[in-house]
């Protein structure tokens, strides 16, 4: 059976308008009553009751419309999925990262910037939480990940460049009584609202930090977010304070450091056994871009 004539059918199901059908598909609207025809002689069975007033599936051709309706979309993402990993083994350095509002942010000028300098270098660019970042470079899914050094730990491996040093920071809705204070301390969060991070979507000091501060504060009203934009959201509407990186905290909001907290090492990971010409120009061009822009 066609794969447009399938397509077709769908179409026909999902609007029961032969007109609309038609012109969603770029055809006429005889050539749609043909193919369905041509597909109800196939099959078997009838497919579609239809009058001048109404058309509508048959119990048949809901069973066939919820087949093919879920063979249609594995099919297209088996495309999909085929074309990603063709345009991930063509691309010259594939780089993974989480996507914080601070990646979001650099990553465009950066890379446009590294495009200029090296136009015939493809860089293929995902995202995953930072449980996975680490495992896609160990499988040489990605060639460089953007992570923090406490993620990939003591793994010798794995290389470890320095981009740029932070601390924990709160961030404090607009108009909340911790907004006066410079420096906040586990006492000043009593009977707080907090948001804390998945443990999927946080560094592993800051779960440490967070789980110091649930465990040593109990007045604390707490919520979950599963990543950085939607605390910073939440914070921003006024439910409640976060704890982020202080580079990645949103300039608009008030940011309160935490007392006694570690420094924060971000940068690029690479598995040093793999080497590459253009990923050692990409660890190049990043250390040159962070040193001119921040």
């Amino acid at each position: 059976m066609d794969l447009n004539h399938l397509n077709i059918f769908v179409t026909l199901a999902e609007t029961l308008n032969y007109s609309k059908t038609a012109k969603l598909m770029h055809i006429s609207q005889p050539a749609v009553s043909q193919i369905i025809s041509s597909m109800e002689i196939e099959v078997g069975v009838t497919l579609f009751n239809r009058n001048h007033r109404q058309v509508e599936l048959t119990k048949n051709g809901q069973i066939f419309y919820q087949n093919i309706k879920a063979m249609l979309n594995s099919y297209n993402k088996t495309i999909q999925e085929t074309r990603q990993a063709f345009s991930r083994e063509q691309s010259n350095i594939s780089i993974g990262a989480t996507g914080t509002p601070f990646e979001q942010e650099f990553l465009p000028k950066l890379l446009f910037e590294f495009k200029q300098k090296y136009p015939k270098i493809k860089v293929f660019l995902e995202y995953y939480n930072h449980n996975l970042l680490k495992d896609h470079l160990l499988k040489h899914d990605n060639d460089l990940i953007f992570d923090t050094k406490d993620d990939i730990g003591a793994t010798e491996d794995l290389e470890f460049h320095e981009l740029k040093k932070g601390y924990f920071t709160f961030l404090v809705p607009t108009g909340s009584t911790l907004s006066n204070l410079t420096q906040l301390t586990l006492s000043d969060l009593n009977h707080q609202s907090m948001i804390l991070l998945d443990k999927n979507w946080c560094p592993d000091q800051q779960w440490k930090i967070q789980e110091e501060i649930r465990k040593n504060v109990p007045t604390l009203d707490i919520s979950y977010a599963n990543n950085v934009q939607v605390a910073t959201t939440l914070v921003r509407a006024g439910v409640g304070i976060t704890i982020i990186p202080d580079f990645i905290a949103d300039s608009n909001l008030k940011k309160i450091r935490l007392n006694q907290t570690p420094t924060l090492h971000y940068g690029l990971v690479e598995l040093n056994l793999d080497q590459n010409d253009a990923k050692n120009k990409f660890i190049k061009h990043c250390k040159e871009f962070f040193d001119k822009y921040f």
